[in-house]
């Protein structure tokens, strides 16, 4: 039986990431869904929406530190 890793993901854009090794910045969840947001060291962000339900529709979407200060923007 194989054993897998939670903490590692593979972002939308194809980058593969221990979550672990992350600081956490934001985490929010409820019945549905958690939305958590995790710096790296390099100064990017790692935005996690984990479905409960349906594992196959969770996203990891990385941003960086211009991407951030657009969305605080909007």
């Amino acid at each position: 039986m194989a054993v897998t890793n939670p903490d590692l993901i593979v972002t939308t854009c194809g980058r593969s990431l221990d979550l672990s090794d992350t600081e956490l910045v934001i985490e929010r969840s409820n019945s549905l869904f958690s939305y958590n947001i995790h710096k790296l060291k390099s100064g990017e962000y790692v935005i996690a929406e984990k479905f409960y339900a349906n594992p196959f529709n969770n996203r990891y979407i990385l941003l960086n530190d211009e991407q951030i200060e657009l969305l605080k923007n909007l």
